[in-house]
């Protein structure tokens, strides 16, 4: 072999290098280049979209002034009437509250178009995805994500009066952690060979990727203290009997949803489905739900327990949020 090959290899590898660099850079500038622009935000730079709803938008994008990352709401004001109504309420129970597992709004601002709430931005994104990567959580993980929701929800009832009335896991977001391989797996009998690894929990950090939680979207949010309300909303599959036979509610809706949430991510699917929405109605209505086999046979009797007392029609027996944080399976060690 000549010295001008040795000699030309190194740079041949440079030369690809370079060049996939500058195809990557490309790609991501033609990508942003077709986010949208919205005047009032050249402050941010749009860096992609997270999701978007019936009137909104939300982007992740980047703060030119301090480098920070944030999550930017754009909401059109193009829409009914009420959708100011609707955001300036979201808007005001979001600056008033203030806890490590809520989303915290930064920063709000209107256009002549646009509605722009800025908030914090969770990496990890929705809870919802990690379900379905991960089929379903462990008890260990499983607790560690619903007592952070079960805390944020506190703070909202006892200091803030709220009810959220859309807890579901499209809802919850969560920061990202390193996932640390099994040192010894344990499957279910449902298990799939390709079933993603949770990983190791970590007590007090968390486990399959998902470390502090945050409540988010209060759109639907209302302040009640403790009076009650007619309004019907939520989603269907996550609401409350009270709220689908449309009947007077109150915060206990929200015990509801956490129990929805709990039973979805212990086992991957939710308590109550049907493709038809009024046999679904009819199903929440009921309290129709049942541990299926063999999803459920692995599953701690003392979990069950919780979530009976929280998917309860009867709101009178239904657990209080204090009632849920002292249940034994709440306070068992990891």
């Amino acid at each position: 072999m000549s010295t001008d090959t040795i000699v030309a290899q190194p740079a041949e590898k440079i030369n690809g290098a370079d060049e996939l660099a500058n195809l990557l850079v490309e790609a991501d500038n033609k990508r942003r280049s077709q986010l949208p622009q919205y005047p009032g935000l050249e402050r941010f730079e749009m860096i992609r979209k997270l999701g978007d709803g019936a009137f909104s938008n939300v982007f992740e994008a980047r703060d030119l002034k301090t480098g920070k990352k944030v999550a930017i709401k754009v909401a059109q004001k193009s829409h009914p009437n009420d959708k100011r109504a609707n955001i300036m309420k979201e808007v005001e129970i979001m600056r008033n509250v203030r806890h490590p597992n809520i989303v915290q709004l930064i920063h709000y601002m209107e256009t002549y178009d646009n509605y722009f709430l800025t908030l914090d931005l969770c990496q990890g994104g929705e809870l919802f995805h990690q379900i379905v990567k991960l089929t379903y959580f462990s008890e260990n993980l499983s607790r560690h994500v619903i007592t952070q929701v079960a805390l944020a929800v506190r703070h909202l009832h006892e200091e803030c009066g709220v009810v959220h009335r859309d807890i579901k896991p499209e809802n919850i977001l969560f920061d990202p952690i390193p996932i640390i391989p099994s040192k010894k797996r344990t499957y279910r009998p449902t298990d799939s060979a390709d079933k993603e690894d949770e990983g190791e929990f970590m007590p007090g950090v968390g486990g399959g990727g998902i470390g502090n939680i945050k409540l988010a979207d209060f759109g639907l949010s209302k302040v009640i203290w403790n009076n009650s309300t007619l309004t019907p909303c939520g989603t269907v599959g996550y609401t409350a009997p009270e709220i689908v036979t449309d009947q007077r509610y109150s915060k206990s809706v929200d015990m509801w949803a956490i129990g929805c949430v709990l039973y979805t991510i212990l086992c991957g699917f939710p308590p109550f489905y049907d493709q038809s929405i009024p046999a679904l109605t009819e199903k929440v209505a009921r309290g129709e739900y049942t541990y299926l086999s063999p999803w459920w046979d692995t599953i701690s009797d003392s979990v069950k327990d919780l979530i009976s007392h929280l998917l309860c029609v009867d709101v009178r027996k239904r657990y209080t949020i204090d009632q849920f944080l002292n249940h034994p399976w709440i306070k068992e060690e990891p």
